[in-house]
């Protein structure tokens, strides 16, 4: 059986805490893809970013953490009308966080649907493309590690 692991970050720059939440949700996958072909399983993790500038940092991840092997990591790109609607999301969800952590109200500024949507659709669609034969498991108890991977799967 082969083990199918996925994240999708809808982050368009690695500005504030960024980029070190994304270097360890990288990390987890590397880990995840380790462990379990440790214990002879044969797993394959994915990584989608959002653009190709986060790919680049990623691909030095991949270098200082020797990941290559484990993980392949793809740069989505968004057409115009999708990245400023993920754009506008992004504003919005900033403008909420600084309404809730001052007192005020967030409301519906601070949904993050819009990326999570996009980032988690195209990483589906990838592992569909490239792992043909993979059924995807829901359940999260059946995740590896107790990690709620954006997608997880399995093959044969």
């Amino acid at each position: 059986m082969k083990h199918i692991l996925g994240m999708a970050k809808s982050h368009l720059d690695l500005r504030g805490a960024k980029g070190p939440k994304l270097e360890l949700d990288y990390l987890r996958l590397v880990y995840a893809v380790r462990e379990m072909r440790k214990q002879g399983h044969s797993a394959q993790g994915y990584l989608v970013v959002m653009t190709d500038e986060i790919l680049n940092r990623v691909r030095q991840w991949e270098y200082k953490y020797r990941g290559k092997e484990c993980v392949e990591v793809l740069s989505v790109p968004l057409p115009s009308r999708a990245r400023r609607t993920l754009e506008n999301e992004k504003a919005r969800n900033l403008a909420g966080m600084v309404a809730g952590s001052t007192g005020g109200k967030a409301g519906v500024r601070s949904n993050a649907d819009t990326g999570r949507n996009t980032g988690e659709t195209a990483l589906t669609e990838i592992i569909l493309r490239l792992e043909p034969s993979v059924q995807r498991v829901r359940d999260e108890n059946r995740f590896p590690l107790g990690i709620r991977w954006d997608f997880y799967g399995v093959v044969g």
